[in-house]
């Protein structure tokens, strides 16, 4: 309830370059920290991919 869904159809429409960097530098003014301390561009990139695939299922 904190943030907006994660389910892959409510990331199918947004662009994967945009949730990779919100993962990755966060969203200043919101709940939503950065991090790019402890997670690569990559991984940020490999968790948005699994989401968007449906894992979990």
């Amino acid at each position: 309830g904190l943030g907006p869904s994660l389910k892959p159809e409510a990331l199918r429409d947004k662009p994967l370059e945009s949730l990779v960097a919100t993962i990755h530098a966060g969203r200043p003014g919101t709940p939503m920290p950065p991090w790019h301390r402890f997670l690569s561009e990559a991984e940020a990139r490999w968790i948005v991919e699994q989401l968007i695939s449906g894992f979990p299922h």
